[in-house]
């Protein structure tokens, strides 16, 4: 069964993407594919990442300087010899951008998060706090190219606070 926080969590992303749907200007869906970085351990498991992170999102850009945005994640894995973790969940956030130059444009982030951790020792989920920025390269009007750092710092999962960091290279395309 979903947390009261996670089914909020859900629902403001449907919302988001509601609203994306209703006036398609805005919309955008992407993408990233990166590296993890665990900086804590985990249910006493501990190491920097291995595999492969992923970010999928949508969102809608409000106004030129400022979106929402809803996703999911999987920030790969961890292995020592007590076991393995591996940590997926969802966020929303809001997002500030700026150009600085034609095409180019930073970005920054925040929002909350709710990861699932599974471990070989057993499960856990923790509500979280989240903060990124990156750059911003646009092809087209429609499609641009995406360098990001996002930081995931949870709550309260093994009775601890892991905080996870995730760069990721990706595409965002608008509709």
């Amino acid at each position: 069964m979903l947390s009261r926080f996670t089914q909020s969590l859900i629902a403001a992303t449907l919302v988001t993407a509601g609203v994306g749907a209703a006036q398609a200007e805005g919309a955008y869906v992407g993408g990233g594919l990166g590296k993890p970085n665990y900086s804590s351990s985990v249910n006493g498991i501990s190491g920097d990442g291995s595999g492969t992170g992923i970010k999928l999102y949508g969102g809608y850009q409000i106004t030129p300087n400022f979106a929402v945005e809803g996703g999911f994640f999987d920030l790969g894995h961890i292995d020592d010899a007590n076991g393995r973790v591996k940590t997926k969940g969802v966020y929303a956030d809001a997002v500030g951008s700026y150009v600085f130059a034609p095409q180019w444009s930073v970005l920054g982030s925040a929002g909350l998060a709710e990861g699932r951790f599974t471990t070989t020792r057993g499960d856990d989920s923790s509500p979280g706090l989240k903060i990124g920025a990156g750059v911003q390269y646009e092809l087209t009007s429609q499609a641009a190219l995406r360098v990001q750092y996002d930081r995931y710092h949870f709550v309260n999962a093994f009775d601890a606070k892991p905080n996870i960091g995730h760069l990721s290279a990706g595409v965002k395309f608008g509709f």
